[in-house]
């Protein structure tokens, strides 16, 4: 995770582990309690994924909304179970690494 002024930036990278398509995965950035991260904007969602595709998608939040620092992410698809994780901190990079089955 790192800043840009007064916006949070972080990058998460999916992977479907499963065997047929995972359909219309959607991220959603978390606060510790569960409630979501308003507004976030994603250079990519509502993602496609092949079995074994993996795809990175940048985020990015106003700090102020964010008060704890410590992000969560989930991702949960049509056809998958919801998978939420907690943000691993990577030099100035936030990596989370979701795996969904299909």
């Amino acid at each position: 995770m790192s800043r840009d002024g007064d916006r949070g930036t972080a990058t998460a990278t999916v992977h479907n582990r499963g065997s047929m398509v995972a359909a219309m995965v959607r991220l959603s950035l978390l606060q510790e309690d569960g409630a979501r991260v308003l507004p976030t904007l994603y250079d990519d969602n509502y993602l496609w994924l092949l079995p074994g595709e993996t795809h990175t998608v940048t985020l990015s939040w106003p700090a102020s909304a964010l008060p704890s620092g410590r992000p969560k992410l989930r991702a949960k698809g049509y056809n998958t179970p919801p998978v939420t994780g907690a943000a691993e901190q990577h030099s100035q990079e936030w990596g989370s690494r979701h795996t969904l089955r299909s």
